[in-house]
């Protein structure tokens, strides 16, 4: 997919929520919120990336701050606003504080925010976020939340299954890219493509 047809497709289903929020006045929840605030910091992520890339700009501190931290937190705080076990969201905080100090130490001595992806806090924010994706999967598909709801209209099952792909894409991609940077910049619209 061309920059130009992903920037759309952001855009596209920012308007949708928007217009959702709008119209469901009544059904907005915090969950719902955080969507639409991940939507928009995504949005103005990938315009101003694909401005700075254009112009040959290092947008390692954007995709840094604005997508391994301020993302990976905010889809955390997603998945612990939709929790309903207490002792579990101990633990997602408990996680999302050992990894932001992980991200700390890497920022120190071993990647620089402002130069360089920062992949060794990524990889365990995404594996994070994977596991919770799965977990509320699980949970789904076992009845042991939302029995009464049909599957195909409760938005949190696609969004969560689209984390779920996003993610264990982005993994493998970046992971890749950490090992042999060439393979990937050499088949990039192919990568690209399946993001």
């Amino acid at each position: 997919m061309g920059s130009f047809l992903y920037l759309f497709s952001i855009s596209a289903g920012l308007m949708a929520a928007v217009f959702y929020v709008i119209i469901k006045k009544s059904a907005q929840d915090k969950a719902q919120r955080i969507i639409l605030t991940i939507l928009i910091l995504v949005f103005v992520m990938e315009y101003i990336g694909r401005y700075t890339s254009s112009r040959g700009i290092n947008n390692s501190l954007l995709y840094n701050i604005g997508w391994v931290y301020i993302e990976s937190l905010l889809l955390i705080f997603y998945f612990f606003t939709i929790e309903k076990v207490g002792c579990f969201k101990k633990w997602i905080k408990i996680f999302a504080l050992a990894i932001l100090l992980l991200g700390l130490f890497n920022t120190i001595y071993l990647q620089p925010v402002s130069s360089q992806f920062q992949y060794y806090t990524f990889l365990p924010f995404g594996l994070l976020i994977i596991y919770l994706c799965l977990r509320f999967l699980i949970k789904i598909l076992n009845f042991r939340i939302y029995q009464s709801e049909n599957l195909i209209t409760l938005p949190h099952f696609w969004i969560v299954t689209g984390m779920l792909f996003f993610y264990c894409e982005a993994l493998i991609l970046f992971g890749i890219f950490q090992l042999s940077p060439n393979f990937i910049l050499n088949n990039f619209m192919i990568f690209g493509n399946i993001n």
